[in-house]
C-alpha cells in the first residue's frame, strides 16, 4: 500500500493529505488533524505560500490541479472537502 499513491479510497487520501500538510508546514502534529478542520484561518492555519505548496504537491501526487478545476477554491475549506474533491477527480479520471 505504501507505493499506491493513486488510491481513490477516501481514508487513504485523507491520510496522505495529512502527511502532505505536515510536510509542507513542518508541523508533524497535523498528521492527526480531523477532517472537519479548516485549512486556512483558525484551523490548520495555512498561509498563501503553504497553500500553494500543498496544491503543487497534490498536483504532483494525484494529477489533480485543484486551482484550475475549482475556481472558487471551495474544496480548500477543510481537509474533508479537499479529500472529497480529490477522490471525486480520481474516480472520474
Amino acid at each position: 500500500m505504501a507505493g499506491d499513491t493513486m488510491t481513490s479510497d477516501p481514508d487513504d487520501v485523507a491520510t496522505q493529505l495529512r502527511q502532505l500538510l505536515a510536510d509542507v508546514t513542518g508541523r508533524p502534529e497535523l498528521v492527526d488533524v480531523p477532517a472537519s478542520t479548516p485549512l486556512f484561518g483558525g484551523g490548520v492555519g495555512l498561509d498563501s505560500l503553504a497553500g500553494t505548496l500543498l496544491l503543487r504537491q497534490i498536483q504532483r501526487r494525484y494529477g489533480v490541479d485543484v486551482a484550475a478545476e475549482d475556481l472558487n477554491l471551495d474544496s480548500l475549506q477543510t481537509l474533508g472537502t479537499l479529500t472529497a474533491f480529490i477522490v471525486d477527480r480520481l474516480g472520474t479520471g
